[in-house]
């Protein structure tokens, strides 16, 4: 039943925001994601507005000390907030300051804004999308929605997300299917160790959850927290997890989707 369905083919756009490349994928008409990437513009212009980038605007203001918290913006305040919920979640491993003490949102911004993103898509009532920010990646339903999978007939085939070799950007370590029913997303995010990092950290982690700011948050509380914040995460998260060791030795939790190189 599903192959009878004419469902357009899958349209591609692209334009700059937060200082990085946003990509949209869906099965959509032309002048159905024209809008659609119209919606998500303003998202991404009102992030800029309210958080800067690179530098610049009110969340580099807050980390020079410019700004003080009690007098942000509520928006600022907020996600403020919501960082230091994903402190104590994560016990420390994820925090909103700096090494030296001052508030540093800007790990927060894009995902907020990608989230932010999925949610207008969601407004739009658009089923079968992906956004890919930065390296990672928000989806819903399928790239191919009239071709029925063997997991899932109704919806089609999954979308699926490439992960970098952290010592070769040339070159993909795995394509991973990414499991998102229409109307429920899908995420996977992507963070490497920087200069500082502790040395029993990992070099490079990939979690895969069912929303974007808990997929950046936890790849980022794992990198700085090691093996005691990734079982954390998979327990209490229900997160899986891929991770590679400075030595070049890969890991993934029990969860992780099975996935092969690209």
């Amino acid at each position: 039943m599903t192959a009878d369905l004419e469902v357009p083919e899958l349209a591609h756009r692209t334009f700059e925001a937060l200082g990085t490349t946003v990509s949209i994928s869906a099965p959509l008409e032309a002048d159905e994601i024209d809008a659609a990437v119209e919606t998500m513009q303003r998202v991404f212009a009102d992030a800029h507005t309210s958080f800067g980038v690179n530098g610049h605007g009110p969340v580099e203001g807050l980390r020079r000390g410019d700004i003080e918290l009690r007098y942000a913006h509520r928006r600022l305040r907020s996600l403020y907030e919501q960082a230091t919920m994903w402190r104590q979640a994560t016990d420390g491993a994820y925090t909103p300051h700096t090494a030296t003490g001052p508030v540093d949102l800007s790990g927060l911004v894009k995902s907020w804004a990608v989230a932010h993103a999925g949610q207008a898509m969601m407004d739009l009532e658009l089923p079968h999308w992906s956004v890919t920010v930065g390296g990672d990646v928000l989806c819903s339903g399928s790239p191919f929605p009239a071709e029925p999978a063997g997991t899932d007939p109704f919806y089609g085939r999954h979308w699926r997300a490439g992960i970098t070799d952290p010592f070769d950007a040339t070159s993909l370590v795995a394509d991973v299917p990414m499991a998102g029913t229409p109307g429920f997303t899908a995420a996977l995010a992507t963070t490497s160790a920087q200069a500082g990092h502790p040395p029993n950290a990992y070099l490079q982690v990939s979690v895969l959850a069912e929303e974007i700011v808990t997929a950046d948050v936890l790849s980022q509380a794992i990198v700085a927290g090691g093996a005691s914040t990734l079982d954390a995460a998979v327990r209490d998260f229900g997160v899986a997890v891929l991770v590679c060791g400075h030595d070049g030795e890969w890991l993934a939790s029990t969860t992780w989707p099975l996935h092969q190189p690209a």
